[in-house]
């Protein structure tokens, strides 16, 4: 199976979500809270190489824009002609002002080396930081570190309640051997719509996540019957 044919394959499966708009859309006016915005670009057989460059250079144009708060740039695992960006800022007039300046610049230069335009999700961050200052951070190109971004579209009415299950996972999750990152996030354009940001040092300490008894008490448990259909998960390499 080809690129393209994988990513149609792909977009069908993890893209074709409410959460999920092209830029461009409808966008909700929002002065003082934070947001994050979760960017996927697929990139035409053959121009990897120059689009990777460029993602990466704008990551650390990013990184020093006003009202920027963290920006990263992740390569999908199974389709290596994928990529994402997460990025955080202070509120959306930070995030116009980016989208409008810089981010309109780029997309100049790489529009014609996409498969489409790029996708995109706004969100806001449900679970407080995590204040451990002991653990280690994320690094990139890492051959065994892991960032796996899962999704879940849930059921009307059951919102809270899943809201609430989520939230009880974060600090056991955070405490576990090989956690790095655990951050839930609620899609502003679509409330039904959650996500988990994590990062693991190696698959041995996700696969050990994914089999603890509060992962079955309360995701298995809880969560799953809560759903629309059955969460699916981004595998994702850091490149930044």
């Amino acid at each position: 199976m080809d690129n393209l044919s994988k990513y149609k394959k792909y977009k069908t499966k993890y893209i074709n979500l409410k959460a999920i708009t092209k830029y461009g859309g409808e966008l909700k006016n929002m002065t003082d809270e934070q947001v994050t915005v979760l960017r996927q670009f697929v990139i035409m057989p053959g121009h990897e190489d120059s689009i990777h460059a460029q993602l990466i250079n704008l990551t650390e144009l990013i990184r020093k824009e006003f009202g920027n708060i963290n920006h990263n740039f992740f390569q999908l695992k199974n389709i290596p002609t994928a990529y994402y960006t997460l990025e955080s800022w202070k509120n959306q007039q930070a995030l116009d002002a980016y989208v409008t300046n810089s981010f309109n610049r780029l997309m100049e230069e790489i529009r014609p080396n996409l498969v489409a335009n790029p996708m995109v999700t706004r969100a806001r961050m449900l679970s407080l930081s995590d204040k451990n200052s002991r653990k280690s951070f994320p690094v990139k190109n890492s051959s065994s570190q892991i960032t796996l971004v899962p999704f879940f579209v849930i059921k009307s009415g059951k919102v809270e309640e899943v809201r609430q299950s989520h939230l009880s996972m974060v600090e056991p999750t955070r405490a576990e051997p090989g956690c790095i990152d655990y951050d839930l996030y609620q899609s502003i354009d679509d409330p039904s719509v959650m996500f988990f940001y994590e990062n693991w040092v190696d698959q041995q300490s996700l696969s050990n996540h994914m089999n603890t008894p509060n992962f079955y008490r309360v995701v298995r448990g809880e969560i799953d019957n809560n759903l629309v259909i059955p969460w699916t998960a981004l595998s994702m390499t850091m490149m930044s």
